[in-house]
């Protein structure tokens, strides 16, 4: 199957359901162009669902419980042939072609889990971070490292467009390397509070996956994006406290990233804008790309906030998006 065809064709549609996001075939909606950097596009040749969310890449991550139930489904498979299962675990039972139920290992920890096609040509590898329960949280710390304290979803107005961690992912020297989608690993999306190892990290796959789309619809512009900066990811309560944030920021409920690109490594915010000076309108310019795609059917299930953000003197520009499930646009200069 010719790659870029691959690519340019957006072969499914993510939408969220009340539960989940529900694969469907969409029309093209770029026109056919010339790809110079194709390592930015690392989509595999089929899609993977995995649970309630589906996606194309060749590295991904999910975040489960210990011994949760997990569903893998082989979508939009190039061979008639039995896709391949592999597992260190082998815990997992084919309920139909190409369809896995595989329960988590009991214990925290990393595991991998391979979906390889019947010529061994294309494999997907999903890194799966068995989570740490939220219940062995005590005294709003984990082992050593501060968590804080969540409020009780009563205790949340509109609390369905929120969700309290039952679990976090044990972030250690070993692993925070790992990558979690292809152009981002663990340790990006860490709370940025002084602490020595492990650390603890609570995300969601709906900002992986929104992340990845923003990033890819920027080549498309025509804007070079050879590092992505995330600033601030995951906040633990006890930090979005201690920095005076908002008590129910999104970044606190694992769905929000502060991003900027960065390609000659001066962490401020390049030029993407080409008007000679570092401002605002860079980040505008981000932000109106990420506006065109939430225009989009199969951006749907990824709405979320958008906050452009101008410079200060201790940081240059940045956008903020997060996946809470409806629009929210603010400007702060």
């Amino acid at each position: 199957m010719p790659f870029i065809p691959c690519i340019l064709g957006c072969v499914l549609a993510l939408c969220v359901s009340l539960g989940g996001y529900a694969a469907e075939p969409v029309k093209k909606v770029h026109p056919s162009v010339n790809i110079q950097n194709k390592a930015n596009f690392e989509d595999a040749e089929f899609s993977l669902k995995i649970n309630d969310i589906v996606m194309p890449y060749s590295v991904f991550s999910v975040f489960v419980m210990p011994n949760e139930a997990v569903e893998f489904e082989v979508l939009y498979a190039q061979s008639k042939r039995s896709y391949s299962f592999i597992n260190d675990d082998s815990n997992a039972t084919l309920t139909d072609t190409n369809r896995w139920q595989w329960r988590a290992p009991k214990k925290p920890g990393l595991t991998k889990v391979i979906i390889e096609s019947p010529d061994k040509k294309q494999r997907m590898t999903i890194n799966v971070f068995v989570k740490v329960p939220a219940g062995e949280v005590q005294g709003g710390k984990l082992k050593y490292y501060h968590i804080g304290h969540y409020p009780k979803p009563s205790q949340i107005k509109d609390s369905e467009h929120y969700i309290v961690p039952n679990g976090f992912v044990k972030v250690t020297p070993e692993n925070e390397n790992t990558k979690i989608s292809p152009h981002f690993s663990l340790k990006e999306f860490v709370s940025k509070q002084r602490s020595k190892h492990p650390k603890y990290l609570f995300l969601q796959n709906k900002l992986l996956l929104k992340l990845e789309k923003i990033r890819k619809e920027l080549i498309l512009e025509n804007i070079p994006v050879k590092n992505m900066v995330v600033m601030s990811g995951y906040r633990t309560p006890y930090y979005n406290k201690a920095i005076g944030n908002v008590k129910l920021s999104r970044h606190v409920f694992g769905d929000a990233a502060d991003i900027f690109i960065d390609n000659d490594g001066d962490y401020r915010m390049d030029d993407i804008n080409n008007d000679g000076k570092h401002s605002i309108g860079d980040a505008q310019a981000m932000a109106g790309i990420v506006e065109s795609l939430a225009k989009r059917e199969s951006f749907k299930g990824l709405l979320g906030g958008l906050g452009v953000y101008g410079p200060k003197s201790h940081r240059g520009a940045f956008i903020h998006v997060d996946t809470r499930g409806f629009k929210a646009r603010w400007v702060s200069k």
